[in-house]
């Protein structure tokens, strides 16, 4: 089902005047909301998995000529292999604002609800275990603050228009299992980080406003090394003897057309150094902006997930999410 959008808001317009006296800044939540849906960096688009996935999967993007190396799910010594996902069947936004002068903040919250799908494979005949798979109901929350400011414009008829001028990462989540720490993004080379490019941590994320014009951007094709902390405050199931109690999924997109998903892993293994330290750790070959095009914005989503949700039907459904938008240039 395509996801329906509800806007609950009266119309409102409002006056202000300016501190020159010569014009009034006018405030109309439903231009704003118009500028607030018009805008690539934010929304939801690509967090719907579309149901049943790969681990790592890679669709419609640009990569440059060069193949994808992507996991098949995992394998398990006891012979089989995961598929899972999200399939989303209805969004409900709403949207509370302030205003202050020639500023306005919008609060926005998503009330997310679909089905998460969990499907077992054989690896010796690669047929469904339908004793192990199953679905459950999903219910996420999300919230941001997008700040708008109103500028002069000699376009319009009042000599004015609102613009986003910046927001917070979008957050939120289901249960109280899980949560994320920090977000590091290294650049990398030879197997090692090499600087430290980008960090977020729990601490004020809320509020932190990142600049419109200057969102954390990354030049196409080249690697990056993800570490991502969490915290889990069980009690945890784990499927192996490392004891890892979640999985963490880095997923990025433009659209349901345009996506892909990339596991990160803390066994000790492929660039995580210590196991079962609640650090994730995963390589990400920056994918290109599309053909034809030298820079486009696209949405990221930082997600960790307890095990129990993956894989006991009825072991409830528990995540953490941070949507951070990103910018992909050409070198």
């Amino acid at each position: 089902m395509k996801p329906i959008y509800s806007i609950l808001l009266s119309s409102l317009v409002v006056l202000f005047s300016c501190e020159d006296g010569d014009s009034e800044i006018i405030f109309d939540e439903n231009e704003l909301i118009a500028i607030l849906d018009a805008d690539d960096a934010v929304g939801l688009d690509g967090f719907d998995d579309g149901g049943l996935a790969d681990l790592d999967f890679e669709l419609g993007l640009e990569t440059g000529g060069i193949a994808k190396i992507l996991g098949d799910t995992l394998s398990y010594g006891e012979g089989y292999r995961i598929r899972f996902g999200r399939q989303i069947n209805d969004i409900d936004r709403t949207i509370e604002f302030t205003v202050n002068g020639d500023t306005a903040i919008g609060f926005v919250t998503y009330n997310i609800t679909g089905v998460f799908m969990v499907q077992a494979i054989d690896t010796s005949n690669h047929e469904a275990i339908d004793s192990m798979s199953f679905s459950k109901d999903l219910n996420v929350v999300f919230t941001r603050l997008v700040r708008y400011v109103n500028v002069e414009h000699t376009g319009n008829p009042d000599g004015h228009r609102w613009e986003i001028d910046a927001l917070t990462p979008l957050i939120g989540g289901a249960g109280d299992k899980v949560s994320i720490a920090t977000i590091d993004i290294y650049s990398f080379n030879g197997g090692a980080e090499v600087d430290l490019l980008y960090s977020f941590a729990s601490d004020g994320i809320g509020e932190l406003f990142i600049d419109r014009e200057s969102l954390p951007t990354f030049t196409a094709f080249n690697p990056v090394l993800i570490r991502m902390t969490v915290e889990n405050e069980g009690p945890e199931y784990a499927i192996d003897s490392t004891g890892v109690g979640e999985w963490c999924m880095f997923r990025y997109a433009r659209d349901g057309q345009h996506r892909g998903r990339r596991h990160l892993n803390d066994t000790g293994r492929f660039f995580d150094t210590v196991v079962n330290d609640n650090v994730h750790t995963g390589s990400w070959r920056v994918h290109g902006p599309g053909a034809e095009q030298v820079r486009r914005v696209f949405r990221s989503f930082f997600d960790v997930v307890d095990l129990a949700t993956l894989f006991v039907e009825d072991g409830g459904f528990n995540t953490a999410v941070w949507s951070i938008p990103y910018i992909v240039e050409r070198p």
